[in-house]
This record gives structure tokens, sequence and C-alpha cells, in this order.
């Protein structure tokens, strides 16, 4: 007859015989193997898990900072695709997983990003996901002209220099950023900029017009109370930029001006001929003085058409605060950055014969300018 378990269920051996059922150490033993066989399993996914995170989270070096481009639109995929092409990520689906975890596959933005030569997956993955985009640090040098700061935003960023000149010089453009002028010549604020490497050229522009008038919104009061537009003011900026070299002497050469201005003289200042022409490398002769052009103040009574090129804020203040008390009308170069100053034409002729006495110089031609070749 049966004989029943611990159940209460018959078990019977195959030829009808009774089996004895498992002892509690038998079942032990049972559960040891099988919970050791579970552990090891999850030891193994955990080390390989924990191996994992620390190769993305390992910072890495390589011995060159590599650039990407990541275009508008591109799905996860691809930007994987392009990082791995670029030897950035080593296993796709250890990024991609990754990115999910952290939920940044949808959050990947595009740009110019660049890394190395240290960095580390997560870095990567931070650095696509919050749009950290490659810059350089570009200084536009105070008195740079449109084509200057063309040329050095290309060699230092890649911008198209022909395209950032053809905007600057738009007349659309400049009225859609709201200035009266004929061009942006002289609204592109010199300073130091961080420059995103896939940068615009109507970005660049934007960023430099708007710090322009940033800085002049501060004066804006002060240049209304002495009958100047911000046109105004930044044109006579640019000629004192053009010619003072030192900060100590930007408020006496812009007394003079001012001076030549109230009274009727014309400005006579060179750095407007170079711009006119075009020279900026060479001294002025009579035939140059000659050449029609109304930003040619030899010619031509009061301030040029516009700025000559990009003031910094001292010309700018300059330009606002001349010299109190000043009655000079002339000044000529010495020939070390500084300048000779005087209030009659008789003694500014005095002083470029000494000057010139004391340079053992001989002329090269005949010339005449008032500061003796400007500030180049």
């Amino acid at each position: 007859m049966p004989v029943a378990n611990d159940r209460g269920v018959m078990r019977l051996g195959r030829n009808g015989d009774r089996v004895s059922p498992p002892t509690p150490q038998k079942r032990r033993k049972g559960w040891f193997v099988r919970d050791l066989i579970i552990l090891s399993i999850v030891a193994v996914a955990l080390f390989l898990f924990l191996m994992q995170g620390l190769a993305f989270l390992r910072t890495r070096e390589i011995d060159r900072r590599i650039l990407v481009q990541i275009p508008e639109g591109a799905a996860f995929g691809e930007i994987a695709g392009t990082l791995e092409a670029a030897g950035l990520v080593s296993d796709m689906q250890r990024f991609r997983l990754a990115a999910q975890i952290l939920d940044m596959d949808e959050k990947l933005q595009a740009g110019a990003y660049e890394f190395g030569p240290r960095y580390s997956e997560l870095e990567l993955l931070l650095a696509l996901s919050q749009g950290e985009v490659a810059t350089r640090r570009v200084t536009i040098p105070e008195g740079y002209r449109i084509e200057q700061i063309a040329v050095l935003l290309e060699g230092a960023v890649g911008l198209d220099a022909e395209e950032f000149v053809r905007l600057a010089n738009d007349p659309e453009v400049v009225a859609r950023l709201r200035f009266h002028a004929p061009s942006l010549e002289g609204y592109l604020y010199p300073d130091t900029y961080r420059v995103e490497l896939d940068m615009e050229e109507m970005a660049a522009i934007e960023m430099m017009t708007w710090e322009t008038s940033n800085i002049f919104e501060r004066y804006t009061a002060h240049a209304e109370s002495m009958g100047m537009s911000m046109h105004e003011v930044l044109t006579l900026a640019s000629i004192i930029e053009a010619e003072a070299l030192f900060d100590r002497e930007r408020p006496r050469i812009s007394a003079v001006y001012h001076n030549r201005l109230d009274t009727g003289h014309r400005l006579e200042a060179d750095p407007t001929v170079r711009y006119a022409k075009g020279v900026y490398h060479r001294k002025l002769y009579y035939s140059d003085l000659r050449f029609e052009s109304p930003y040619n103040t030899y010619r031509h009574s009061g301030l040029p058409p516009g700025p000559i090129g990009s003031p910094g804020i001292s010309s700018i203040r300059a330009a606002l605060y001349p010299l109190a008390g000043s009655d000079e009308f002339f000044f000529v170069a010495n020939g070390d950055g500084t300048h000779t100053f005087t209030r009659t034409f008789s003694e500014h002729v005095r002083a470029r014969e000494r000057i010139a006495a004391a340079r053992h110089a001989e002329p090269e031609g005949p010339e005449f300018s008032l500061d003796d070749g400007g500030s180049e």
C-alpha cells in the first residue's frame, strides 16, 4: 500500500517500491547549489556591468584634439557612428545603453565639438547633450577694419571672410540691426570673444554689434548732451583710435579734433586719407591729400561719412570726454608713439622741423600732414 509523504501524497518507485521523501538535509543541499549558481550569475553580471561602467567613466588620453561635426537632425545611431569613426567611442552598444540610462539619447545637439587630449565617454555624452560646442578664444584688436576682422575670424574659426565682408557692408543687414550707418564699419566691437567653430558669419556680426550697442548704451545721455549721435561718436572715436598709441594722449587728441569741428576747421586727419585710399603702410604725399573721397578730411569739412575702424572703449570715452580747457589745434608724431601738441600753425611747423632734425631724417618726397603720418 502506498505510503503518504509529508504532504499526504503517496510516492512509489518505478517498481512499485516505496520511496522515502527527501530529508531536510538533502533539500538544503539542493537549494544551496541552486542559489550558488544564481548568485554566481548575478555576480558575473554585476562584474561585467561594473567593468562597462568603469570603461564609460574612465579618462582616456589621446595625442591630439579631435573635432567632430554633428549635423542638424542626426539620429542617435548616426551620432554614435560618427563618434566611433573618430575613435572617441570604443563600444557603440555601451554608449547607447549609457545614454538611455541617463535619459540623454534624445537630447544630443548638433554642432562642432572638440575632444581631447583627455576625456571620458561620460564627458563626451554630457557635452553633446548640453550643447557645449567647440570654441576658440579670438581677440579683435582695436582699430581693425571689417576686412581685417573677417580675415582674422577666417583663420581662427574657419568663418567665410568674403561672406562676412559682404554682410557687414549690406545696407539691409545694417538696417535690420537698427543702425543708421553706410556699413557696419566701426560697429564691430573690438574685444576677446569665445567664438564657436561652426558659427555663421551673421551670428558673429550680431555678437560684435550687440557688444557695441551694449557699451554705448551707458553713454547715450552724455552723447546727446554734446549734440552727437552714436554714429558721430564712433566715427570720431575711430579716428582717435587710428592716431593714438597711448591712452593718456587720447583725450588730448580728441580735444584737437573737437576744437577743429567747433571752429569749422577741417580735421585734416591722415588716417581718413589712408582709409579712403586703402593705403596703410606708407607716408602720405601731397598727391594723396588731393584724392577725392568723402572720407578725405583734407578736402571735406566735418566728420567723414562713418568710422574708419573699430574703436575701443578708451577711444570712445575720449571722443565723449575730450581734454577740458584745451585750445590746441595741431599735433605731430614724435616717432616713438607720442605726439607734440601745438596751438598755432607756425608752432606746428616749428615742431615738425625740430622733430625732423632730431631724427636726422631726409624726406622721401614732398609731404604734409596734420600728424606727420598718422598712427601706422
